[in-house]
């Protein structure tokens, strides 16, 4: 008997027609006319229906990535996420806090960008950005709080973040200068001139402690002392970034500033005499 005939005569048993179909194969043909076309289907049996997919896992709508180096870079692809939760991430990445403002809180956003450096990319996250940040000598800034503020957010307070557990005040006057010297300023052992962000430091054998309070008093901002330092500071600085200037003067000086991303500008915000730590190759 051949494999055709058992399709098409029925009184032959199934025996007989299961030896000839070694493959065992049921062709199920489903004519459909369509369009003068002819449409076939063909099943195999012992073919299981597919399951239903499994519904897929939920997306993350973010995803964070902040490389450390010469300059911090931080990367983001972002689709409508939550602000908050991005903060939280960032938060932990950078190692500073990162704050909201109040008309940031429920805010989610959609954004890409890739290795931009740290104020760069907050800028893109808030439509008013701030960072704090500690500088000293022979070492990258160090962010401790980024603050992203809302159209209508008020400016956050200079000591949200930098705050000291004391203040040294400055007390003006030299006990050894005569009234003839106090006169002539240009003989004065220690000057401290601001010009916009400059400035302009003569010292003469000065103790540190002294031009620190000093300079943080032409600043205008608190002075921590934390270290009864007897080094001597015997220098002329003219002109110069206030940075740059004041972490010249020791590797014990701890500068805090406010950078306002925004309107691109840095204030400063607080000054600390530290005690010298061993290989701070920080």
């Amino acid at each position: 008997m051949t494999r055709q005939d058992c399709f098409t005569v029925t009184n032959h048993s199934t025996a007989a027609c299961r030896a000839s179909t070694y493959l065992r194969i049921v062709f199920v043909v489903f004519l459909v006319a369509t369009s003068g076309t002819l449409n076939v289907v063909v099943g195999f049996q012992g073919q299981t229906k597919p399951q239903s997919a499994a519904k897929p896992a939920a997306k993350n709508k973010f995803r964070l990535r902040v490389t450390k180096g010469y300059v911090t870079g931080v990367s983001l692809k972002a689709e409508k996420a939550k602000l908050s939760e991005i903060a939280v991430d960032l938060s932990k990445r950078l190692g500073a806090r990162v704050i909201l403002g109040p008309g940031m809180t429920k805010e989610a956003i959609t954004v890409e960008f890739l290795d931009l450096p740290l104020e760069m990319a907050m800028r893109l996250l808030a439509p008013s950005v701030f960072i704090d940040y500690e500088i000293r000598a022979n070492a990258q800034p160090k962010p401790l709080a980024v603050f992203l503020m809302g159209q209508g957010d008020s400016d956050p307070a200079k000591d949200a973040v930098v705050q000291g557990s004391s203040q040294a005040i400055l007390i003006e006057g030299n006990t050894e200068d005569t009234p003839e010297q106090a006169e002539e300023p240009d003989d004065d052992p220690l000057q401290v001139e601001l010009d916009d962000n400059s400035l302009t430091v003569k010292s003469r054998k000065q103790p540190l402690a002294a031009v620190l309070l000093m300079i943080a008093d032409v600043l205008g901002v608190p002075a921590e002392i934390k270290y009864d330092s007897s080094d001597l500071v015997d220098t002329v600085i003219k002109d110069t970034p206030f940075e740059d200037a004041i972490t010249r003067l020791s590797p014990n000086i701890r500068l805090y500033v406010r950078a306002d991303v925004t309107r691109s500008q840095r204030l400063p915000l607080r000054l600390t005499l530290v005690p010298p730590v061993a290989n701070d190759g920080q």
